[in-house]
């Protein structure tokens, strides 16, 4: 298989896989261990296919960072483990390059999921005769699917870095 034909093979894996947990967060709110173990296992390959020098180690240094931050976030409960094990392994493949960018998608991404989740809820709770139903507060948000967006986006300059340095 030629090399770029590959690498774009295991990217567009990688997002299938992001899609994927998105969509289980979305409708059972839990990611699938099994869909984190996937793309931290697409990682090696990712590099070994790469058209230039990935720094792995850095990369590496970059997913250790984001699971500890996002495991204390948990031990607080302000995030779920679904939610920190995805971030931190698309951490992994942003690396120092493009993590700050992942993450601020993600941001906005989760921002905006949750206004629209919140309005939807009021708009209900206004509709609803009964008036019953869980407070705003209590409603749950699917953020996972605001990761896959940040994680898509970042797969998106990876297969294209030039994008982003163009910019610069």
């Amino acid at each position: 298989m030629d090399m770029p034909l590959a690498h774009n093979f295991i990217l567009a894996l990688a997002g299938i896989l992001m899609i994927y947990a998105a969509g289980s967060d979305a409708a059972r709110f839990r990611i699938p261990n099994m869909s984190c173990l996937a793309i931290l296992a697409l990682f090696p390959l990712f590099v070994l296919t790469a058209p230039t020098t990935v720094p792995w180690l850095k990369h590496l240094a970059v997913f250790g960072l984001v699971f500890v931050a996002g495991y204390v976030l948990f031990l607080k409960n302000i995030a779920g483990a679904g939610d920190i094990k995805l971030i931190a392994v698309i951490a992994l493949w942003a690396g120092p390059t493009y993590c700050a960018h992942f993450l601020f998608i993600t941001a906005i991404s989760g921002g905006i999921l949750s206004l629209g989740i919140g309005a939807a809820t009021l708009i209900r709770r206004h509709l609803s005769k009964t008036k019953e139903g869980p407070a705003l507060r209590q409603t749950p948000i699917p953020y996972g699917v605001a990761i896959a967006v940040g994680g898509l986006c970042t797969l998106a300059l990876l297969s294209h870095p030039d994008l982003l340095q163009a910019q610069i």
